[in-house]
């Protein structure tokens, strides 16, 4: 039985996101990396209305920008929560 691309590239992209909150977790649980990490989540790259004029409709570019921040923000959230479960 042959996978789909879209499917093999979205089975990857969940095991690398899997690893990657599990990690995070094991340094959040370091005082000073779970400050940062912190700041990390409440800090945005995203650039806001008053920064920058994205015209009428945001191109891809922001679109993908927000995407990312929302992914990284998931991210963290999921690995303090794991992070939480230990405790």
């Amino acid at each position: 039985m042959a996978i789909d691309g879209t499917v093999h590239l979205e089975g990857r992209i969940n095991a690398h996101r899997r690893l990657l909150v599990e990690l995070i977790s094991v340094i959040a649980a370091m005082p000073e990396a779970r400050d940062a990490l912190v700041a990390m989540a409440r800090d945005s790259e995203t650039v806001r209305d008053h920064e920058e004029d994205p015209g009428i409709e945001p191109d891809a570019a922001f679109a993908a920008q927000q995407i990312a921040d929302d992914e990284i923000r998931a991210i963290l959230k999921a690995a303090m929560a794991r992070l939480e479960t230990r405790s």
